[in-house]
């Protein structure tokens, strides 16, 4: 029995661990900095050259707008191009002030890193 419990335990542990790079591209998308949600204090980003790759890969939002959930407003301005790391937002990530007051309907994104486009 014990046996089994400490197996269950490291898949369960190894499942976690690897999941965030299932879910996370290996490379940096452009991305562009179209608009803040004055709401959450969050970028609304735009991937003018892999509008196709994100789509697959997240899903479609409407005119492919796609919600930061961890890049606030005051680090960015509009119109700047930024090369991101990004996954699916999953729903223990997002902030009451996205579910409860919600500004706009598009999908929400994390970022797992990003740098700025030189």
């Amino acid at each position: 029995m014990k046996r089994t419990i400490g197996l269950l335990t490291i898949i369960l542990f190894a499942y976690g661990c690897s999941r965030e790079k299932e879910d996370a591209p290996d490379r940096y998308f452009v991305g562009e900095i179209v608009s803040f949600d004055l709401n959450c204090s969050n970028c609304i980003l735009r991937f003018p050259n892999d509008s196709i790759t994100i789509k697959q890969a997240i899903g479609i939002s409407r005119n492919n707008y796609y919600q930061t959930i961890n890049l606030e407003k005051d680090t960015f301005k509009i119109s700047q191009r930024v090369l991101v790391k990004l996954r699916k937002a999953e729903d223990r990530e997002l902030s009451a002030c996205i579910t409860l007051y919600p500004s706009n309907d598009y999908r929400n994104i994390y970022i797992i890193d990003f740098k700025p486009d030189e």
